[in-house]
């Protein structure tokens, strides 16, 4: 007699449906118009393609350490120090096959049954839906009604299971960008209570009101993440980096070495090309921000956040569910992401502006109509 067997207990509340719909939902449609995925305006560059190609060409597709070569290592080691005040040594950085993975190893690192793992709401997906693989505990904090730090409610969150505190700056999906003030205010409280801090500075060269700062240059047990998919238009080559206390990187390459054994050898080679030369410019992205700002407060959105990466979250007319609104842009060959996605509420869509400023404007017309019509 065979049995039915169920999958784990840990997945039976997993959700991913809301991404996956999306990604369904665009195979049927003819030519829509996608303001829910968050690729990055235009292919990736020549040179760092060339990189790529090359290192095929040189024979370069064997296995890597579970950490990454060395030269990337370096040359990360030496951009954290320029670019975010991160002075740290190449065996405390680890690189992983897209950051998404490197959060769940380091979730899998540094998390015991029962510890409590804080995120912000809304924020990006995996960050709460990992918290239980790591059979942690998952704890909500809202934002501020702009979507900032809310610096009292992670105060009154905070127990004496509480392990680790996640942020992102710039944020998906809001756009916030955390001052240098709360972010020094949140050192001090993660410092008052022995808490790390994981910061996924992802988006740290999308930046339109105010300037991105590292937490990790002034609070030690701070992990820091990045990759390449965004500043480097790299979103399939699957390439990030974990960097912070010693102990906590050992960790993740002893778990690497088994559950991934290395990062892609190619990418990483097209990775250290990209880092010899400029993220990609922002010029563009900063009018598509204002395009997006200016048509909704049109169209009588109140628009918070909105200051860096390349999406807008914005709250629904006359409390519309997230999803029925979303429908509604579908039936008219737009696709925009539910909030749920992101947070408790559902009143909220993403609308990422990655796309050409022709596409978004198309979009926000689309917008426009359904909102009159509402």
């Amino acid at each position: 007699m065979y049995y039915i067997h169920r999958s784990s207990k840990r997945l039976r509340d997993f959700d991913s449906s809301v991404f996956q719909k999306i990604f369904q939902k665009q195979q049927t449609l003819k030519n829509p118009i996608d303001l829910s995925v968050g690729l990055p305006e235009g292919p990736t560059p020549q040179y760092i393609k060339d990189a790529g190609i090359q290192a095929i060409q040189n024979d370069l597709t064997e296995y890597t350490p579970a950490n990454g070569i060395p030269a990337l290592r370096e040359a990360i080691a030496s951009k954290l120090l320029e670019d975010n005040d991160i002075a740290i040594d190449t065996t405390d950085i680890t690189i992983v096959p897209g950051l998404t993975t490197g959060l769940l190893m380091v979730y899998l690192a540094v998390l015991d049954p029962g510890d409590e793992v804080m995120v912000m709401d809304p924020s990006y997906p995996p960050y709460h839906y990992l918290v239980p693989i790591a059979d942690a505990v998952l704890k909500r904090v809202p934002t501020l009604p702009n979507f900032q730090l809310d610096l009292e409610a992670i105060q009154a969150n905070i127990t004496d299971k509480t392990k680790l505190i996640v942020i992102n700056t710039p944020n998906n999906p809001t756009g916030a960008v955390y001052p240098k003030e709360d972010l020094v205010k949140l050192a001090e409280i993660a410092k008052k209570h022995n808490i790390l801090i994981i910061s996924d500075e992802m988006y740290e060269s999308f930046i339109y009101e105010g300037s991105h700062f590292s937490i990790g240059s002034i609070y030690p047990n701070t992990i820091t993440m990045n990759g390449f998919s965004k500043a480097y238009a790299m979103t399939g080559w699957r390439l990030g980096y974990v960097t912070g206390p010693t102990e906590i990187i050992k960790a993740i390459n002893q778990l690497q070495q088994y559950a991934v054994f290395c990062s892609s050898s190619i990418a990483q080679q097209a990775a250290l090309a990209a880092l010899s030369r400029p993220t990609l410019p922002r010029d563009s992205y900063a009018k598509k921000r204002q395009l997006v700002k200016d048509s909704l407060e049109k169209a009588g959105y109140d628009v918070q956040g909105n200051d860096g990466a390349y999406y807008t979250f914005f709250k629904t007319p006359q409390g519309q569910k997230d999803i029925d609104f979303a429908a509604k842009a579908a039936d008219h060959n737009l696709l925009l992401l539910p909030g749920r996605a992101f947070s408790t509420e559902e009143t909220y869509v993403r609308l990422s502006y990655g796309g050409t400023i022709e596409t978004v404007q198309r979009g926000l017309d689309i917008i426009t109509e359904i909102t009159n019509q509402a």
